[in-house]
Parts: C-alpha cells; sequence; structure tokens
C-alpha cells in the first residue's frame, strides 16, 4: 500500500511542477518599447549624470518640477514609497530611481537638493537631474516618448508646464519596458511585480 502511494505523491508532485513551469512559460516577456538614447545631464549634487551611469541596472524615472502645486508632489511621494519598498525587500542596490526636472531653469542642482532632502532620498538609489531646457526637452519627449510643453496662462510667469504622468520603467540596456499611471494603485503593483522581475535578471 505504501508503494503507490509513494508513486501517486510522486506523480502528484510532478504534475504540479510541470503546471508551474507551464504558467510561467505562459508568462508573456515584458514589451520592448524603444531604447532612451544617451543623455548627459547634471545630478543634484552638482555633479555630471548621464544614461551611461544607468546602465547595467533596471530603472524607473519619472518628470516633475518643484514648483509644481499638484500631480508633481504626489508623484514624488509615490517615488519615495517605491524607493521604501526596495529598501525593505534589498533591492534598492540592484535598481536605479530618477527624476529629471522638466523646468530646469529654475530647478538648480541646489533647489533640486532640498527637494530630494524633503523626499528623503537616499542618493545611492534616487537621482534627481537637471540640466539645458532644450536637451530636457529632446530627452523626456524623444527618448522616453513622455508629453512635456507650456500652456498659457493667468500666473506672474504667463504659462504653466504640462507634462506626462507615467512612470517608465527602463531595463539595464536602456530598453523601455512599460509606462505605469502614477495615479493608479494597480498600475503600481505591476510597477513593482515589473521591475522585480528585471532586477533578477529576468526579463
Amino acid at each position: 500500500m505504501k508503494r503507490p502511494l509513494l508513486i501517486a505523491v510522486i506523480v502528484a508532485a510532478l504534475g504540479s511542477t510541470a503546471a508551474i513551469a507551464m504558467l510561467r512559460a505562459r508568462t508573456a516577456p515584458l514589451p520592448r518599447l524603444g531604447e532612451v538614447p544617451t543623455f548627459n545631464f547634471t545630478s543634484s549634487d552638482g555633479k555630471p549624470f548621464g544614461s551611461r551611469d544607468l546602465d547595467g541596472k533596471p530603472w524607473v524615472v519619472d518628470f516633475v518640477f518643484t514648483t509644481c502645486p499638484s500631480i508633481c508632489p504626489r508623484m514624488t511621494e509615490d517615488m519615495a514609497h517605491l524607493q521604501t519598498w526596495l529598501v525593505n525587500r534589498g533591492l534598492d542596490g540592484r535598481v536605479r530611481l530618477v527624476s529629471i526636472s522638466v523646468d530646469p531653469t529654475r530647478d538648480t542642482p541646489e533647489v533640486l537638493r532640498g527637494y530630494a532632502e524633503k523626499f528623503h532620498a537616499r542618493p545611492a538609489t534616487w537621482v534627481f537631474l537637471t540640466g539645458p531646457q532644450e536637451a530636457v526637452e529632446d530627452a523626456v519627449v524623444r527618448g522616453f516618448k513622455v508629453a512635456v510643453g507650456r500652456e498659457k496662462d493667468d500666473t506672474v510667469d504667463g504659462f504653466a508646464i504640462v507634462h506626462g504622468t507615467k512612470f517608465v520603467l527602463v531595463d539595464k540596456k536602456r530598453q523601455i519596458r512599460g509606462y505605469y499611471d502614477s495615479n493608479d494603485a494597480e498600475a503600481q503593483a505591476a510597477l513593482r511585480r515589473d521591475l522585480s522581475t528585471l532586477a533578477d535578471g529576468n526579463d
């Protein structure tokens, strides 16, 4: 009686393993949505920082500016939560977080440094970047394929900055692998899952 039972257990185990393997095989790989071109900006510590400094690790990038009164603070809070999630899982050394200012004229390295400190950004994990206006807009629009522009309004400056609000996931080879709505809990959960996948070397 013991031998048939053992055989049944082994068969069941093999069946479960096969089922798990089949499920994994059916999981579609993340899409490749384009390559991020080379860029060279300045970090909040005043040092040159470019795309080559990110090569070899997956990273998440968003686009904000420090005087934004609405969406940017919430996006930056979401990025801070992502940083905490990475630290708690020991992934902070294997990925990077990047925030690029879309108002680089006013967002000098000193201004960005204060903004980063406000949100407890860890320099080894999360970098804030600024640069020449034209170069930033070119990288954001042409490179990351995220909208950015200026609209006339009644403020002192006479215009408002408008920009995309999605987080962009980039792999270690600078390939864009996904866009995630910053105002959607399910999208943020998917970002964590996909980022973890890339951090584990699975793509």
